[in-house]
């Protein structure tokens, strides 16, 4: 994914003038309906954490006053469940695909003196992942390979062949240990009564990677594996609104996992200092001096996987330290999962912060507008 400059997004998006959503259900382009559907309040939510990504927008014109009902067959190329729904945005000519999914609801409403319309709802891939159970011993010796086996199933193949599923998926650090001699010990790696989903979200957890999709690339990967900062925003370059807080609440200066390996009746443990920057002065290092967070897991089974599962820990704590709540212009390319530098806000207030959820907003008052949160581990950090 590239990096951008405000400046020159400014000036492909005019000046940020003159908002639209480009919307395809389907085959089918909805500006184009013949019915006289209009389309409004079209919200995009986007996340790399493990909840699914999703969108909504609303259909008004499709209900009759005179016979005093929904017209369904005006509206039906436009709600059916399990659509695919692909969402643009940008401003005059120039769009960017946002979200892309499939449509999992449709709310029909009737509001006494308001206009009657039709809510959608879209899910990217993990809705469909959260459909079925399963409980069955994978072929896979290793985690990466497990997850690019769930991707073989029928559902997703056919994804993939109408081009609507990509897949990046990492290597985890068991593929290396399933091969030569170690194989042996290798424990079969098995779906325990859980969709699609849960396995690999359990699996993502496991080695400390994220899992998420953004319009057709499902990403299963190291978590912030990307540092390439994706933009510098300001109050002078598009930032409309903030929060940022930095706050000491939770944090410890050491992390330690501990397991056992039931086979030696042996201790599987490893720790890991934060050293990370959480103040100016010495107040904060002094407060938190000696302290130490400590997490149990059973389900480790080697020191390497102890190690691995440490960093996860201590950066899951790190990150609780700076956060960031901001409204800027609408930005199509303001996606999750990735580093944003916030400047020009006052020494040791800026920072670089991890995207965790963005939410693209269209609506007929307000325009296009764009609502992010993202962390940061550290004052003064650099990705």
């Amino acid at each position: 994914m590239a990096s951008y400059e405000y400046d020159e997004l400014e000036k492909l998006y005019h000046n940020f003038e003159n908002p639209v959503a480009v919307l395809k259900i389907g085959d089918k382009d909805f500006a184009d309906n013949k019915c006289e559907l209009i389309l409004s309040n079209i919200e995009v939510e986007l996340t790399c954490g493990f909840e699914a990504s999703a969108a909504s927008f609303c259909i008004y014109n499709g209900f009759s006053e005179y016979a005093s009902k929904f017209e369904f067959e005006k509206l039906k190329p436009y709600i059916l469940l399990g659509l695919k729904v692909q969402i643009s945005l940008g401003y005059l000519d120039q769009t960017r695909t946002v979200f892309q999914g499939v449509i999992t609801r449709v709310n029909f409403i009737y509001e006494n003196q308001e206009n009657p319309y039709v809510q959608v709802t879209a899910m990217d891939v993990k809705g469909i992942m959260m459909a079925c159970r399963f409980a069955k011993q994978l072929k896979a010796d290793n985690y990466a390979d497990a997850v690019r086996e769930i991707f073989t199933r029928t559902a997703y193949q056919k994804l993939q062949q109408n081009r609507m599923l990509d897949l990046e998926i990492d290597d985890t650090p068991d593929k290396q240990a399933s091969r030569g001699e170690e194989s042996a010990g290798i424990r079969p790696i098995e779906v325990l009564n859980e969709s699609d989903y849960e396995f690999v979200v359990r699996a993502a957890k496991r080695y400390h990677y994220e899992f998420f999709a953004h319009c057709d690339t499902v990403y299963f990967r190291k978590a912030k594996k990307n540092k390439e900062v994706l933009m510098e925003l300001s109050p002078k370059k598009g930032l409309l609104e903030f929060d940022i807080g930095y706050d000491i609440t939770g944090l410890a200066e050491q992390a330690e996992v501990r397991g056992m390996d039931n086979g030696k009746a042996k201790v599987i443990q490893a720790k890991q200092k934060i050293k990370n920057k959480f103040s100016t002065a010495s107040h904060a290092k002094s407060l938190l001096k000696g302290s130490e967070k400590v997490f149990t897991d059973p389900s480790l089974d080697s020191k390497a996987e102890a190690q691995s599962r440490v960093e996860f820990v201590a950066e899951q704590i790190s990150y609780r330290y700076g956060s960031a709540e901001c409204k800027c212009m609408g930005i199509p390319e303001l996606v999750p999962g990735r580093y944003l530098q916030l400047a020009g806000l006052g020494e040791h207030i800026e920072n670089y912060f991890y995207l965790q959820k963005v939410r693209h907003v269209i609506h007929s008052e307000e325009g296009y507008l764009t609502y992010f949160e993202g962390s940061a581990c550290a004052l003064d950090f650099k990705p």
